[in-house]
């Protein structure tokens, strides 16, 4: 499995959650195992989403294949003082990814990881925090190839053309990308 740290750029809801949907449920299928690091109110959405789609969430979260944890408490595990801490960001977020990846029933035991947490951090004005972020979640993908989707409300970046371009650089794949023209 080769590394992917993709980034999707959404005006709603929902458009961020039928992607999510798509990348979890072809995850699935294939026999990766899928973390989830999201706001409530996503992980909410995703699940009655996929429940829609025929999507066992319960049976894969019962296999320990399909996880999902809070954004903001995992933040809380490893920030120190507005800024990523790396030995606690490995020593938390390092073995969850370890601990998930064991349950995969893919040939090379296979992860797909949705994070929200640097969407979390930027939204709160912490744009230096979520770049620090971004560059340990690409160190760890380095070590541990996987699938890393990251996803941020285009809103954020409405006056921030330069924050865009930022996180754009942080990642393999960039899906809703807007043009600079679109930047007002």
């Amino acid at each position: 499995m080769s590394a992917v740290h993709s980034v999707q750029f959404y005006d709603t809801h929902q458009a961020l959650i039928d992607r999510l949907c798509g990348v979890v449920s072809s995850a699935l299928l294939v026999g990766n195992s899928v973390l989830v690091v999201a706001t409530k109110d996503h992980r909410e959405l995703l699940t009655k989403s996929l429940q829609r789609l025929e999507v066992n969430v319960r049976s894969y979260a019962r296999e320990d294949r399909f996880t999902m944890c809070d954004a903001e408490d995992m933040l809380a595990k490893f920030m120190v003082k507005d800024m990523p801490d790396p030995s606690l960001f490995l020593l938390t977020v390092g073995q969850l990814l370890t601990d998930v990846r064991k349950a995969a029933r893919s040939k090379d035991m296979g992860l797909t990881v949705f994070g929200e947490m640097v969407a979390v951090l930027w939204d709160k004005g912490n744009k230096a925090g979520a770049l620090a972020l971004e560059s340990l979640w690409n160190d760890l993908l380095n070590e541990k190839a996987f699938h890393l989707h990251c996803a941020y409300p285009r809103s954020l970046f409405s006056q921030d053309e330069p924050g865009m371009l930022n996180v754009c650089e942080s990642h393999t794949h960039v899906a809703g990308l807007m043009t600079p023209s679109a930047v007002q």
